[in-house]
């Protein structure tokens, strides 16, 4: 299989430290930035204040900008709009996911301004990636683009993200973990002999090992609000290796099957709630069947239930799903952009289905509640 090949490996500059907000004044001068659209969540610039330097205390314009709550296209005109009509120099985003995504979209539309990133959480891989994952208004994924330039700068202070909310780490765990099953096909059968492509292995086979021997503890240490090696481990592990796989690997390490699930539920307003590495999980768990992958699907099994990761419809509240209804996702699996096209396996709708279907009698077999 010829994919395409080209590495997008890492932010220019990633610092992961207690204090690391410390750095941004310099940071910023010492990239000629005087003027900043700072777009943030609420709630995570509430965690993040305390430890954020005075920016216009040191001479740097800020136009403050609080996040609509989806990274959609809208959003991200707003964001050019402003970056454009203020003259500003650069952006800066804080908070999760779909607020590292806007900002990186808005950063690279509006000129290619420099982006600095400082993730609140560790959700998934989105303050490393050079992609955004894009949502209409109304919470439904309408899929992706790449970008062909990194970020500036990461600034990540483990003090935040250990008191960030706990349900969304363990979304990036089960998000992270994908990154091994859905890009196992794609390297093994790579047509190419590349160290890139054995680093985004190796980068994938750690997204697997760590979160497999540590994410139970990481999970009890943030609990307790314990800043450990083991948490501290698993946080980075989310952020870093996760996007290492494709940022080393590029088509051959994308997201496939696991990913097109997760995009195919958003239609079902039922699971809006639910967070994107959730519904991942579950992805995972269909593109196993599909593979007919059974004793992996049994090794992860006690995982999923000691981290409750979702196995059953039911447990993304679509236990009362049609058959025409479940059909229904498995189309949604297989629209023309959907990324489940990279799977080597030619996949239909019918193997979607299938596999739903079979899921669900395994995880009756296997006395799943």
């Amino acid at each position: 299989m010829a994919l395409q090949l080209v590495s997008r490996i890492a932010p220019q500059e990633y610092i992961s430290e207690v204090g690391a907000y410390d750095r941004l004044v310099s940071a910023l001068k010492s990239r000629f930035i005087n003027r900043v659209l700072f777009l943030h969540g609420t709630k995570s610039m509430a965690k993040a204040a305390a430890y954020l330097p005075d920016l216009s205390k040191q001479g740097i314009k800020v136009v403050d900008v609080v996040f609509n709550g989806e990274c959609s296209k809208n959003e991200i005109q707003r964001m050019i709009d402003l970056i454009k009509n203020e003259k500003l120099d650069a952006i800066i985003g804080l908070g999760g996911g779909k607020v590292l995504d806007t900002a990186k979209a808005a950063g690279y539309k509006a000129g290619a301004v420099p982006i600095i990133l400082l993730p609140t959480m560790a959700s998934n891989c989105a303050a490393w990636s050079c992609l955004s994952v894009l949502y209409k208004e109304d919470g439904e994924c309408i899929g992706h683009e790449i970008y062909p330039t990194q970020t500036s700068l990461v600034l990540v202070d483990p003090r935040v993200i250990l008191d960030s909310p706990i349900d969304y780490f363990v979304a990036g765990v089960a998000d992270t973990i994908a990154k091994w099953y859905e890009s196992d096909l794609l390297l093994q059968q790579a047509d190419r002999k590349s160290l890139a492509l054995f680093f985004s292995r190796e980068a994938a086979r750690q997204c697997l090992e760590i979160p497999l021997k540590h994410a139970e503890k990481a999970i009890q240490d943030m609990k307790d609000g314990r800043l450990t090696d083991d948490w501290t481990q698993v946080m980075e592990t989310n952020i870093m290796a996760s996007g290492l796989v494709a940022g080393f690997g590029d088509e051959y390490g994308r997201a496939t099957a696991a990913h097109a699930v997760h995009d195919a539920l958003t239609i079902r307003q039922e699971t809006h709630h639910l967070l994107h590495g959730i519904k991942v999980s579950y992805g995972v768990m269909v593109e196993l069947v599909i593979e007919k992958k059974y004793e992996e699907m049994k090794r992860l099994l006690p995982f999923y239930r000691a981290l409750n990761l979702p196995v059953t419809l039911g447990d993304l509240s679509l236990g009362d799903l049609t058959n025409d209804e479940i059909r229904e996702i498995a189309v949604a699996v297989l629209k023309p952009t959907s990324l489940i096209h990279m799977h080597p396996m030619k996949c239909t709708v019918d193997t979607v289905y299938h596999a739903i279907i079979e899921l669900e009698e395994w995880a009756n077999q296997n006395a799943i509640k």
